[in-house]
């Protein structure tokens, strides 16, 4: 008795699939990192600090100026105290002055 020869279909040979390729992540850098954080976060503060200084100046501080600057243009400021001097509100001008410099400024 003779063996019967082999199946030519023999399991053919399989070869595993290669391995996946490694994700390109960048490896964080752990030297210095502390140092770094902070270097940034100050840049960051200083640049806000400066945007938020140049908004004041000129929605708050430029507003301000030109109103100031209008109010002493148009101020009457010796007819003010003339008036609050007359109503007794100085106590340095003696009323008889106020009514000598009324009548000067009458004639």
């Amino acid at each position: 008795m003779s063996c019967p020869p082999p199946s030519p279909e023999v399991c053919p040979q399989v070869c595993p699939p290669p391995p996946p390729p490694q994700p390109c992540y960048v490896k964080p850098v752990m030297r210095c990192l502390h140092h770094a954080q902070t270097v940034r976060t100050l840049w960051e503060a200083m640049l806000l600090c400066a945007v938020g200084g140049t908004c004041v100046y000129f929605f708050i501080g430029v507003p301000r100026k030109a109103a100031y600057r209008d109010f002493y243009a148009r101020a009457e400021f010796e007819d003010w105290g003339d008036e609050m001097a007359r109503k007794g509100l100085f106590q340095s001008v003696p009323k008889e002055g106020l009514k000598d410099n009324q009548q000067m400024k009458s004639k």
